[in-house]
């Protein structure tokens, strides 16, 4: 998005050219700037668990020009009295003065999100609400966006986007409003400033501008170019680390020609084993460490000001009150974090387990992108999907009933770190303005992947979908290639001068990925199967769709050999990293898991299994006889 400081200036700029009294223009200013901020005050609705794609999520509703017409309308109202309808002395005028002010209010309030679409690196916004949900982004990018979070908005990169969005609009609009007071003179009267004074400072400015992007692309053009660069380094990815388990003769295919071949063109690739959506457990939220069912609010206000797990005598009062009947305290403990129920089945009244995940997120400041979602992609490409509530009697005879979206948690945590997982490609550690450009694996390597071990082996992969810094993994549930243009001869496709003499001839093609969502809320995961009446088993969630498309162009060699691309389209970001993985979670001598020692793994696995009993019988694990290795 734009920053605040642009979406203020611009109405202050349009004010000057309003013919308007005095009085009025100084409370218009303050007005148009408030209106044109407001917008973004829906960033405050991720507290509240809406994405950016949700109709009132950021840059939703609230940056349409239905919601910018309402506000004016509004405002005009309360601050500008609307003259009544008749012929009295001056009521033209006062009319005219009205209808201005609501159009500069209007123009003000929709500012926002016509700026934001012309903005690179956004989601889109829907400018055209009510009439349409639909996203719009214009594919001309006038300045780029921040890149990251509030880190790098404080940082040198939120000045460097200051000084992309004064050179790019801010400026150019101050000499709008010289031209325009020059052409809107009156007649006989000289202008203000000389119109070959104006000439120059416009050729002054597109000199400045056209110089910085040519000269510093990095710092002021919104996108940098891409060219076809070959395979096997860190980032572009090596065939060579594709697993070549489940394919015939342990061959990786390589040729676009076999390719073709084998029909992995132009239908549909899916795994023999579906995975499963969820949510990521954000650190925002506390993650496993969370008591989830109590809100996202209530959850993002306890990690900025610190929350602390129950006391000892908290507890046991609790399980005293549960274990006579109490409803009130069954409740309570049912709606305790992942972690701190753990603590309570293993009779552990120090809470080490949610310790230690509080430590990971309640901190003040964690990453919005920070959470648990390659864990739970990997749990869900090895583990069927949770859906019972499996009542736990502890160590001490303590009964603690785990949610399905407990499970979830746990099995985030023991995934977060597999016994095999091989990345190809590399994590984007690049934090600019078009991170994409060098962050991204090479589109070849990528179809690779997917043609051998989604469309050959059937077996699915994890990919990390953000072309930054920030980090959101999600399973590929579906894939479908689509042959655009078959084998021309390169010409003069922008080319590694390395790789050129090797290319024979150039492919383009689309990729249109289908990904299990790993961003849901913790609303779309708790939901009573109304099938089972007694309550102990929730809706299955399945695959919800995250649909993504991306273009190519690929490099073919001798015989067809894939032998590097570029990724293509409007913008031209690709995929970052492909992660395989496989096998339980890795877990320490003493059977807890690596990426949470304070928790068994056997705990974890014994829960899982048990939530996954198909009904009716209420799914049980008793740590004091059934569950080896669970203390």
């Amino acid at each position: 998005m734009a920053s605040l400081l642009v979406h203020a200036i611009l109405p202050l700029v349009v004010v000057e050219a309003i013919p308007l009294t005095r009085g009025r223009r100084r409370k218009l200013r303050w007005l148009g700037v408030a209106l044109a901020c407001a917008p973004d005050l829906d960033m405050a609705t991720f507290a509240f668990e809406l994405r950016a794609t949700d109709l009132w999520g950021h840059r939703g509703a609230w940056h349409s020009l239905g919601m910018a017409a309402l506000a004016a309308t509004v405002v005009s109202l309360i601050f500008f009295r609307l003259p009544p309808r008749g012929s009295a002395p001056g009521s033209h005028v006062r009319k005219a003065l009205y209808w201005r002010s609501f159009a500069f209010l209007f123009a003000a309030a929709a500012s926002h999100g016509v700026l934001d679409a012309f903005t690179a690196g956004e989601a889109g916004v829907a400018l055209l609400w009510p009439l349409s949900t639909a996203r719009w982004l214009s594919p001309l990018d006038i300045v780029a966006a921040c890149p990251g979070g509030a880190s790098e908005y404080f940082s040198h990169w939120g000045l460097l986007t200051v000084a992309n969005e004064l050179l790019f609009i801010v400026i150019p609009s101050l000499l709008l409003l010289g031209i325009y007071r020059h052409l809107a003179r009156r007649p006989g009267t000289a202008p203000r400033v000389p119109i070959r004074r104006t000439a120059m400072r416009v050729a002054l400015w597109l000199a400045i501008a056209v110089g910085a992007r040519v000269a510093l692309p990095e710092t002021f053009a919104t996108h940098l170019e891409r060219r076809i660069e070959p395979m096997g380094t860190a980032i572009a990815g090596d065939p060579k680390d594709i697993p070549t388990r489940g394919l015939p003769d342990g061959r990786l295919v390589t040729s676009f020609d076999e390719v073709r071949q084998r029909g992995l063109l132009e239908r549909t690739l899916a795994p023999r084993d579906a995975p499963w959506s969820s949510s990521f457990f954000p650190s925002w939220f506390g993650g496993e460490g969370g008591r989830w069912s109590e809100g996202s609010a209530r959850l993002a206000y306890r990690t900025l000001t610190g929350f602390a797990p129950p006391s000892e005598s908290e507890a046991k009062s609790w399980v005293a009150r549960a274990a006579s009947g109490d409803a009130e305290a069954q409740r309570r403990i049912f709606t305790l974090a992942p972690v701190e129920k753990v603590d309570l089945a293993l009779g552990r009244l120090d809470f080490p387990a949610t310790v230690q995940a509080q430590k990971l997120s309640h901190n003040g400041h964690p990453r919005y992108w920070s959470g648990r979602c390659n864990g739970v992609a990997a749990a869900s490409m090895v583990e069927p999907e949770p859906f019972r509530v499996v009542d736990v009697t502890g160590v001490d005879g303590t009964h603690v009933r785990f949610h399905p979206n407990d499970v979830k948690s746990l099995l985030s945590v023991a995934y977060y770190e597999p016994q095999v997982k091989l990345s190809i490609g590399d994590n984007c550690n690049e934090v600019a303005f078009d991170a994409a450009a060098p962050c991204n694996m090479s589109p070849a390597v990528f179809l690779l992947a997917l043609w051998n071990r989604l469309g050959i082996a059937e077996h699915t992969f994890i990919v990390d979908a953000l072309p930054n810094i920030a980090r959101q993994y999600y399973v590929v549930a579906e894939a479908t290639v689509h042959l655009v243009r078959p084998p021309y001869p390169p010409d003069d496709a922008p080319m590694a001068a390395a790789l050129r003499p090797k290319v024979r001839s150039v492919v383009d093609v689309t990729i249109d990925l289908t990904l299990s969502s790993t961003t849901l809320t913790y609303r779309d995961v708790d939901h009573l199967d109304p099938a089972v009446p007694d309550g102990t088993a929730y809706r299955k969630v399945g695959v919800v769709p995250v649909r993504m498309h991306f273009s190519a162009t690929l490099a073919l060699g001798d015989g067809t050999e894939l032998l590097g691309g570029r990724w293509t389209g409007t913008p031209a970001n690709g995929i970052d990293v492909v992660m395989d993985v496989d096998g339980p979670p890795k877990v320490l001598p003493n059977g807890r898991l690596e990426a949470a020692d304070q928790v068994p793994w056997a705990l974890v696995r014994a829960i899982a299994k048990a939530s996954v009993l198909p009904p009716p019988a209420l799914p049980t694990v008793d740590l004091r006889t059934d569950c080896e290795g669970c203390r």
